[in-house]
């Protein structure tokens, strides 16, 4: 065949022919791996090579343009895609390890956060009426001046605003309660009890499962048990009928079964009893304004109600005022659903969670799932510069921009899609230790959960558009003349913005850390403060029921005592480190001769003579009750009472004359503080009645002696159960139950260790990428710098430098903004550590150790190799 003086090139031909679009779709993705492969020849050998490959691939598709072969579809267009993006992946192992890896541990970080904070966020969301709900609290006033706060209020309260509120179509009152029960011969103690108005089950949304929800707690001694309660006191849910002793000397009749406290209630019960149970309880008082000890709810008309509502309330307190039923004191509303995570008053139904928390793990969460897309984006525009060719070369045999930006997008689904499958596998496995971290129920399942299956898919969604979309225009924007000629290597612009986002990285990774270290310096220094007394080896019994005490609590005292296991033994109505909803309170607390009025909240509890003995508690003035005789009405308090009278010596107020309730109380003793409430609280004003003869003790502190724990625990337990046969016996260590109340900040701490630790991890995997691929496109220069006589430290050093002053940069990026966080987090503790400046300097150095020793690794791995290795195709 003759061959022609002045053939058209053939990338001309293939240009002007409709056959472009069949050879895009089968020759794209082949030919740019061929091309990758010819890279390591010589330019000679390049070019020969390229031809003879993209010849041969042209043959076959020229044939079946002439045999009629129809074009492939739009389908066939994505498959193709998908089959190259696949192809790709597997070649580029490294880096798509990297980044599956990263993208599925920040959806892992971020599901298991959402959750949680959805958790947080959702108390009360079980009932139907909640948005129509609102709690009235008591603010407590010195003058104008708020002092303290209380979220139970006085009974009379609930049917009048009912009254006088148009807008309010019903109350319900709870009053706490503990229970000892009897059924048959088996005696329950029930703390989580409470008296409750008929209108309780609707306006909480409890539907009874068993009994009649119009007639049931309408009249007294009737009770209502949870599905668990009646299995645990009959072994079955058809109780209905049944009866219930309370105290050996009132029966209840039950008359309803309802579900479970949801988990997600600020008000858990396992037994309701009618309110007008209580009503000689009640009647004994002298005055209805004298006493609050009722949780009060209402329910409003509308939800858009609220704000006349509360217009109409701040009116009705001040008309109290006036009246002097409440002089020092302001009724105030909460809505349910802020309970929990912005209320935080004395005598709570339960220690209620954190906003700041809750935002705190926000942001982490956000941080963590950054860092991931930040490193997926960093490690594409770092390899933009073999892509480009690719991209450059897809240009030429005639790919649209349009085409080539969806072939880059595919390969961020792909990865995304992974990333999600194995962030799947790693929440399920991880779920179950995570709920005891976090002090999620034990009942929640996350895989049945469809707000959870919304997020995952929402943040691979925005994961994928965020991660794909920037590579994906950058890479399919390359103009294919100054690819092809090389000129793109001497762009500054991508190394820039690999910089930027490396900072921000390291910036975020320093956040982490510094706050990681305050919570847990925060956290050891609570655990670890002077509390005023020793918790260490002391066991706490609650007391069995009333009427099983009598006389024999006095000889079990009796009986501990002769025993050398066993120290001290005391008796109260509380201990250190229970909720102020077991302590009694009462404002207006009076000093003799000065009129000094206490505006606080006092609060008080009954000790017997051992107690402080046994507590290790000091006197630091007068003496405690085991020497008090002469006194009528004695009475002990603690060093913050004098402090808020203003009194400098606790030696002035011994035999000073202080009332409360009616009642003249002589003090003989100031007891040094101790923390009742946990370091995180500040001191509370604090009294100590001695026992009576008609009060019954709630809890038995046993000091243990010498000797192994569990012998001296089996020890009391035998005892115990020869004095109480009827009682079962339970126990706790003080230390321990002490330190439940740092729960949150335990959880908090682990958390936040947790996610800085994966934060770390992802920032590591993207850093490491990074290097490796800077390391892979210096290898000749290292090769020619090793040939001119550098150093290993030397090129480690080059290498190194740049990823140091990024750090550098990140922490003055950092450290102002986490000063600031640090300061307003340790604000709401009362007792807190000073913001040292090594809480900045040694996350800042961890994170410089860290990405140094990353980039120190493959640089030294890279100047070890041989030059000559490097330098061959030179």
């Amino acid at each position: 065949m003759k061959r022609q003086e002045n053939p058209p090139k053939l990338s001309d031909w293939i240009l002007s022919r409709s056959v472009k679009d069949e050879l895009y779709e089968e020759i794209s993705g082949d030919l740019f791996e061929y091309y990758q492969e010819l890279g390591e020849k010589s330019s000679w050998k390049r070019a020969f090579f390229f031809w003879f490959h993209f010849i041969n691939f042209l043959r076959p598709f020229a044939l079946r343009k002439i045999e009629g072969t129809q074009k492939l579809n739009n389908y066939g267009m994505v498959k193709n895609d998908m089959k190259t993006s696949w192809r790709i992946i597997k070649r580029e192992k490294l880096y798509s390890a990297i980044n599956i890896l990263g993208l599925s541990s920040g959806f892992v970080i971020a599901i298991l956060i959402l959750f949680y904070v959805q958790f947080e966020n959702s108390y009360e969301s079980y009932n139907q009426n909640a948005d129509k709900v609102v709690r009235i609290t008591m603010d407590y006033l010195d003058g104008e001046t708020l002092v303290d706060q209380d979220c139970e209020t006085y009974h009379v309260l609930g049917p009048m605003i009912k009254e006088e509120f148009p807008e309010v179509t019903d109350f319900a009152r709870a009053y706490r309660i503990g229970l000892g029960l009897k059924v048959g011969d088996q005696v329950f103690s029930e703390p989580t009890a409470y008296a409750v108005d008929p209108s309780f089950l609707t306006l909480f949304d409890y539907p009874l499962l068993q009994g009649n929800i119009k007639t049931a707690l309408q009249e007294p001694r009737q009770m209502v048990l949870t599905e668990s309660t009646a299995m645990k006191f009959f072994g079955t849910t058809d109780v209905i009928g049944e009866v219930v002793m309370l105290n050996e000397e009132n029966s209840f009749n039950v008359v309803g079964v309802v579900e479970d406290s949801p988990a997600n209630t600020h008000l858990k019960f396992n037994v309701l009893i009618s309110y007008v149970s209580m009503k000689k309880t009640f009647e004994k008082r002298e005055s209805p304004w004298n006493q609050n000890d009722t949780f009060t709810y209402l329910e409003l008309d509308q939800a858009d109600s609220y704000g006349r509502f509360k217009t109409n309330l701040a009116a009705f307190s001040d008309r109290l005022r006036a009246e002097d039923h409440i002089p020092d004191e302001r009724i105030i509303s909460q809505e349910i659903e802020r309970i929990h995570l912005h209320s935080d008053k004395s005598y709570e139904a339960e220690q209620n969670g954190s906003a700041t928390i809750v935002l705190f793990l926000l942001g982490v969460a956000l941080s963590v799932i950054t860092i991931a897309v930040l490193n997926y984006i960093n490690l594409s525009t770092a390899k933009a510069l073999d892509r480009a060719r690719e991209a450059g070369i897809r240009r030429v045999i005639g790919s649209s921009v349009a085409q080539l930006r969806v072939r880059f997008f595919l390969e961020s689904v792909m990865l995304n899609a992974f990333a999600g499958v194995i962030s799947i596998l790693v929440i399920w496995i991880a779920f179950e230790p995570y709920k005891e971290l976090a002090g999620l129920p034990k009942s929640l399942d996350i895989l049945y959960d469809l707000e959870t299956w919304l997020i995952l898919g929402g943040l691979m969604l925005t994961s994928t558009i965020l991660s794909g979309m920037f590579p994906a225009i950058v890479l399919g924007s390359f103009k294919p003349l100054e690819v092809l000629k090389g000129k793109f290597s001497h762009s500054t612009r991508g190394v820039v913005m690999r910089k930027a986002l490396v900072t921000i990285q390291f910036a975020i990774a320093i956040f982490l850390l510094i706050q990681t270290f305050t919570a847990n310096r925060q956290l050891t220094f609570m655990l670890n403060k002077d509390l005023g007394m020793n918790t260490e080896k002391v066991v706490v019994i609650p007391a069995p029921p009333p009427e099983a005490q009598k006389q024999t609590i006095s000889d079990f005292k009796s009986n501990l005592l002769s025993r050398a296991a066993f120290t001290n033994v005391g008796l109260s109505s509380t201990v250190p480190g229970l909720s102020t909803s077991t302590m009694g309170s009462s404002t207006n607390i009076t000093l003799d001769e000065e009129t000094r009025d206490l505006k606080n909240n006092f609060y008080w509890y009954h000790i017997d003579s051992s107690f402080f003995k046994t507590m290790e508690m000091e006197m630091v003035a007068g003496n405690d009750f085991s020497t008090i005789s002469n006194y009528e009405h004695p009475v002990i308090i603690n060093e913050e009472a004098i402090r808020i009278w203003g009194i400098p010596n606790p030696e002035d107020v011994i035999n000073k004359k202080t009332s409360f309730w009616g009642r003249e109380n002589t003090i003989v003793g100031v007891v040094k503080n101790f923390h009742q409430l946990g370091a995180k609280n500040d001191h509370i004003v604090m009294g100590y009645l001695p026992y009576e003869d008609t009060r019954y003790a709630d809890y038995i502190s046993v000091r243990l002696g010498e000797g192994p724990v569990l012998e001296q625990v089996a020890e009391l337990e035998e005892l115990y159960d020869q004095h109480f046969p009827s009682n079962a016996f339970d126990f706790f260590f003080l230390d321990q139950n002490f330190d439940k109340q740092y729960r949150a900040d335990q959880q908090f701490q682990q958390i936040f260790n947790v996610l800085s630790g994966f934060a770390i991890l992802i920032t590591c995997l993207g850093l490491f990428g990074l290097a490796s691929f800077t390391v892979a496109k210096r290898t000749k220069e290292i090769g020619i710098r090793k040939v001119l006589g550098a150093s290993i430290s030397q090129i480690v050093r080059l290498l190194s430098k740049d990823f140091v002053g990024l750090v550098a940069i990140s922490s003055f990026i950092a450290i102002p903004l986490t000063y600031l966080l640090v300061q307003n987090w340790l604000d709401q503790y009362s007792f807190r550590i000073s913001v040292s400046p090594w809480l900045f300097v040694l996350p800042t150095f961890f994170v410089l150790l860290v990405a140094f020793g990353t980039v120190f690794s493959k640089a030294l791995q890279a100047s070890r190799i041989n030059p000559v290795e490097s330098l061959r195709d030179e």
